[in-house]
């Protein structure tokens, strides 16, 4: 399994790593390099870098030994504070979608394969004010003009209910896979963040289970929190249970995906925290194999099965093959 973080969660503490002064991309790159275990790297474009700066970007990555998984999108807010593929001005939604092109363009420079799109700002705040019609129509056009610039990278819907608008156009597993189906592109599929899962009032492993019926899970954002919002803790510290369950399906399905560290330091040591994650997940993975392999695991519609899992986590010794 590939790991890849998110780049700027590694801001955090800068007391730590960082002279006093502006942390610039490099800075961040350099401090991704001393995570035990990390394989890869998911970028926000144009945040770290710009076009003109690609290059630059690319050779200081290449020299640190790392690699580029994926780059994820953001909208600049003074442009697309309003939407961007469902901004109802025309000229706006042309931006968004040459941006987010450019994206795949930047990363298949830099040698990935999957650009990440969070429409954060495709959404609305109060009753009528906008067609949700227009706007579901223009979501589906926007992505399909994505999917079809560059057929080769694979471009990932992830949703979230709200937050920073009142109530996200594309807010939970459903309604990315209805976009994700009418826009009918092989290269086109959802990526899962578990925080907003959980903020969505979705069981995670249950969301899974509907993106791979349709092979359609390009990405698995892990985290952990309480659901009331998007609170980027570290993995298998709130809902480990759940959280293993999902690392089953994903054995059980062969998911040949990356999994992304989406969390948010914040008081914690950023590259301690990332170390966690992948330890605590490949511990996870190794015990998630086990428990694929046994069949009646998750069948039967029997409540013991999760006492049984509960059992193996705690007491491990006194579990009989």
């Amino acid at each position: 399994m590939l790991y890849a973080t998110r780049l700027n969660s590694l801001k955090a503490r800068p007391e730590l790593y960082f002279a006093p002064g502006p942390i610039r991309t490099p800075d961040l790159l350099a401090r991704a390099a001393r995570i035990q275990g990390l394989s890869s790297l998911s970028l926000n474009f144009p945040e770290h870098f710009t076009p003109a700066t690609l290059r630059e970007t690319k050779q200081t990555i290449e020299a640190l030994g790392l690699s580029v998984d994926s780059l994820n999108v953001r909208y600049p807010a003074d442009t697309f504070g309003d939407g961007g593929f469902t901004h109802p001005d025309a000229a706006v939604r042309r931006s968004a979608i040459d941006l987010t092109c450019q994206a795949l363009d930047a990363c298949a420079e830099l040698g990935g394969n999957h650009v990440i799109v969070w429409p954060g700002f495709d959404g609305f705040d109060y009753p009528f004010q906008d067609s949700y019609e227009r706007m579901f129509a223009h979501t589906v056009d926007g992505f399909a003009q994505v999917a079809a610039h560059n057929p080769a990278m694979r471009v990932g819907l992830e949703y979230k209910p709200w937050e920073p608008r009142k109530y996200s156009f594309i807010g939970n597993m459903g309604e990315a896979m209805l976009v994700v189906n009418e826009v009918g592109a092989d290269n086109l599929g959802v990526v899962l963040d578990y925080c907003h899962a959980q903020m969505a009032n979705e069981h995670a492993p249950k969301a899974a289970a509907l993106a791979l019926r349709h092979d359609k899970l390009f990405g698995v954002h892990l985290n952990d929190g309480y659901g009331r919002q998007d609170d980027g803790m570290m993995v298998g510290t709130a809902s480990l249970v759940t959280t293993l369950e999902l690392l089953m399906l994903l054995e059980r399905s062969g998911y040949p995906g990356t999994i992304y560290f989406d969390t948010f330091p914040l008081r914690e040591d950023p590259v301690r925290e990332c170390e966690w994650n992948i330890r605590i997940t490949e511990r996870l993975l190794q015990l998630a194999r086990e428990l694929a392999a046994d069949q009646s695991l998750g069948h039967g519609h029997d409540a013991f099965n999760v006492t049984r899992v509960i059992e193996r986590l705690l007491f491990p010794e006194r579990v009989h093959a």
